[in-house]
């Protein structure tokens, strides 16, 4: 005689395939998650050309070192509402260039840097205008036309208090 007092679940009723496959289930909607956002998200490369940028490092680093032959140093003030920047440079230039180049380049994301032309105003004194003013962590880089030298450094803004950027050593 048959026990007819037994009865059997369906699978998807069981505790232990769920226990199992809650895991799997998890993780592929985290993944797939992910990769929309990734995608959606995408920021770029910090550096496009860092292979050609490694290759000329050796450029890179004569510029530095010729600025702290002439002894080159910089004090830049940016004014946070109206977007001024004002630089005085100090150093032993035979002549002041008629323009600077000043940089601002972000620690995370390439395409977010921009530059600010600055023109003498008088001797040492140049003055430029940036459209947006800087917020938070951002390298600078200040150079002349003939990019001969250049200084660099960074500084946390908005900033109160005058930047100083010195040869590198």
């Amino acid at each position: 005689m048959q026990n007819t007092n037994s009865t059997t679940h369906a699978w998807y009723k069981q505790f232990w395939p769920w226990f199992l496959l809650a895991p799997l289930i998890v993780t592929v909607i985290v993944g797939i998650t992910m990769l929309s956002f990734s995608i959606q998200v995408f920021d770029g490369t910090v550096n496009d050309n860092y292979y050609k940028e490694g290759l000329a490092i050796n450029q890179t680093l004569e510029r530095d070192h010729y600025a702290q032959k002439l002894g080159m140093a910089a004090s830049l003030k940016v004014d946070s509402v109206t977007g001024d920047v004002l630089i005085t440079l100090n150093g032993q230039l035979e002549s002041w260039p008629k323009q600077l180049t000043l940089q601002f380049i972000n620690p995370t994301r390439a395409n977010r840097d921009y530059s600010a032309v600055l023109t003498q105003v008088t001797g040492n004194n140049y003055r430029g205008q940036v459209e947006k003013a800087p917020l938070n962590l951002w390298y600078l880089d200040i150079s002349a036309p003939d990019n001969l030298w250049r200084l660099k450094g960074s500084a946390d803004f908005p900033a109160e208090e005058v930047i100083e950027l010195k040869a590198a050593q």
